[in-house]
């Protein structure tokens, strides 16, 4: 016995419509074609599917039990070419993404490896650039992701939290604080700062929670890129506060790391594309890799020492 896949297709098109005529519309043939199809069908299989009269066409008892098995044939045969298109779609393309230099450093270029070993064909562009240009290059289309610590209320973006913890102090070894296992956010306040310029989102969202506990921060010095604000602290300028990456900081014998507590604020690192552009297969393989990255360090901070510098990221995922 043989049977087509567009014998098929034609017996599925006469279920849904009702009509020979309606189902040749729909599958784009005539409906004496049609008809033939169906024939061929039946005679195939031993018997009638359909009783056919001048006004009505009626699934036999026979086409009533061999419809669905057909149906969940046809579905499983489009999920399986859909399947194979995209993974095909996947093997060449180019995808660009962007994060401030520190977190492009310090997760970027890591997930950038894992993603060149599993898709070795599809090119991947760096930006190292400041936040704020971000979401202009989303937007002009000359970034497909970007990371960062943005707002999740961007009503032109979609926005996937990536990497959830707590905000981090970053200390001079010999500064008065430096000796506390965590730092409350008035001492914080009071430490003398290290800070990025306003305009820069991290910055905003500092001073939104600062505003929101009433403590106004001492700022000793304000620069434009994160890694100035570390050499500042390594420098002994001052304290500085920083975005939950900061655990993946090398260590460094100038200065520690704590967690800022109470009250306890997380921070999130979130994935963003523009939300008015459907993702290529390029871009979406890209986001995977990303989250599988994540997971992965949760993993490896949980089944490791439980290092103060891994418990940042280990935290509850973002989901």
């Amino acid at each position: 016995m043989t049977l087509s896949l567009r014998q098929l297709e034609a017996f599925v098109a006469v279920c849904d419509e009702g009509s020979f005529s309606k189902a040749a519309q729909r599958i784009h043939i005539s409906q004496s074609g049609l008809s033939i199809l169906v024939r061929e069908l039946e005679s195939s299989l031993g018997t009638r599917l359909f009783d056919r009269s001048t006004r009505h066409v009626l699934l036999t008892r026979a086409g009533e039990e061999f419809r669905a098995p057909c149906m969940r044939l046809l579905a499983d045969l489009s999920r399986a070419v859909g399947n194979v298109k995209a993974l095909e779609a996947r093997q060449r393309g180019h995808v660009v993404v962007a994060a401030p230099p520190l977190l492009a450093a310090r997760l970027l270029v890591g997930m950038a490896q894992v993603f060149r070993t599993e898709y070795p064909d599809i090119t991947v562009g760096l930006l190292d650039i400041p936040a704020e240009s971000i979401l202009q290059r989303l937007q002009a289309g000359t970034v497909d992701i970007g990371f960062g610590a943005f707002a999740s209320d961007q009503p032109d973006f979609a926005v996937e939290p990536l990497m959830r913890g707590p905000l981090m102090a970053l200390l001079p070894k010999t500064h008065p604080l430096a000796s506390r296992r965590t730092i409350p956010w008035a001492q914080m306040a009071s430490a003398g700062l290290v800070m990025q310029a306003p305009g820069n989102p991290f910055r905003a969202d500092l001073d939104r929670a600062f505003a929101r506990l009433g403590l106004e921060p001492v700022v000793n010095v304000e620069v434009t890129q994160l890694s100035t604000v570390i050499s500042l602290v390594e420098a002994g300028f001052g304290a500085a506060i920083m975005p939950p990456y900061a655990a993946l900081l090398p260590a460094n014998r100038k200065t520690v790391i704590r967690p800022i507590s109470a009250p306890h604020l997380p921070s999130e690192i979130v994935m963003v594309t523009d939300a008015l552009r459907a993702p290529s297969a390029a871009s979406q393989a890209f986001r995977e890799i990303a989250h599988s990255v994540v997971r992965k360090m949760r993993k490896a901070a949980s089944d490791g020492g439980r290092t103060r510098r891994a418990a940042a990221i280990s935290g509850d995922p973002a989901d």
